[in-house]
């Protein structure tokens, strides 16, 4: 998000930083926003495990077929 920071790109203080960012436009606008991750092939989320404790629900989504998916979720920080 800052263009002028050291920081690796997708790194822990990159991506703190980003979702902070958002978060504060989501709080002061008052629009829900909706980050999308994914999962490896070992059923890990990649990248950092940060973004979990900021945000208020994290919730994964399995392919169930051409029509269906289906899912869960887990609390996050608010839950």
């Amino acid at each position: 998000c800052d263009a002028a920071g050291s920081s690796a790109a997708g790194g822990i203080t990159q991506v703190r930083e980003c979702v902070g960012l958002f978060l504060r436009l989501a709080k002061s606008t008052g629009v829900p926003i909706v980050l999308v991750g994914h999962v490896t092939k070992s059923g890990d989320v990649a990248g950092p495990r940060t973004v979990e404790h900021m945000v208020d629900c994290v919730l994964y989504l399995e392919g169930g077929g051409p029509l269906g998916a289906g899912g869960g979720g887990v609390g996050g920080e608010s839950g």
